[in-house]
C-alpha cells in the first residue's frame, strides 16, 4: 500500500534510511525550468525517470521500463516518488508496487504528497507553505549537461 508523507518527512526518512531511494517523475523540462531535490549532503543520489509519456493510452508505458533500467529493485527498499504536488508521484508509485506487488517483498512506497513545488493557496486565504522547495528543503537547479 502507497503511504502518503509530506516533503519534511519525506527528507527525514531519506537521511535516517539507507534504503530509501528518490524517484523524482516530472518532466525534464520541469526539471530544467524549477530544480530539483538535492541529496548530496546525504550522500544519495535522486533518480529522474518521466511519469509524462506513461499517461497517454496509446504509449507503451515507458515508466516502468525505465524505472526497471535505472532502478535496482530491491526486496527491502523504501520508494519515495516525487512530482509537482502529489498527483503524477502517486500513479507512479501505484504502478512500481502493482507490478512488484508477489506478496513476498519487503519493500515500501511512499507518494510525496506536497510535492516539489507545493499547494497554492486559495484565493484570499492563508495557507502554510508545502512543497519540497518552498520548505527550503535541500534542491538545486538542474544541469544536464
Amino acid at each position: 500500500m502507497v503511504k502518503n508523507l509530506k516533503s519534511k518527512e519525506a527528507f527525514k526518512l531519506l537521511q535516517e534510511e539507507k534504503s530509501s531511494v528518490l524517484i523524482d517523475v516530472r518532466t525534464d523540462k520541469e526539471h530544467r525550468a524549477v530544480g530539483i531535490p538535492n541529496l548530496e549532503k546525504i550522500g544519495k543520489e535522486v533518480f529522474l525517470i518521466e511519469w509524462k509519456s506513461s499517461i497517454f493510452p496509446w504509449t507503451k508505458n515507458l515508466f516502468l521500463t525505465e524505472f526497471n533500467k535505472i532502478i535496482r529493485f530491491s526486496q527491502d527498499e523504501k520508494y519515495l516518488f516525487i512530482c509537482r504536488s502529489g498527483i503524477r508521484s502517486n500513479f507512479a508509485a501505484l504502478t512500481v508496487e502493482e507490478s512488484f506487488n508477489s506478496g513476498k517483498y519487503n519493500s515500501m512506497f511512499f507518494n510525496i504528497e506536497d510535492g516539489f513545488e507545493g499547494h497554492e493557496s486559495p484565493p484570499g486565504r492563508f495557507q502554510e507553505p508545502s512543497g519540497w522547495k518552498n520548505l527550503n528543503l535541500p534542491w538545486k537547479y538542474f544541469d544536464k549537461s
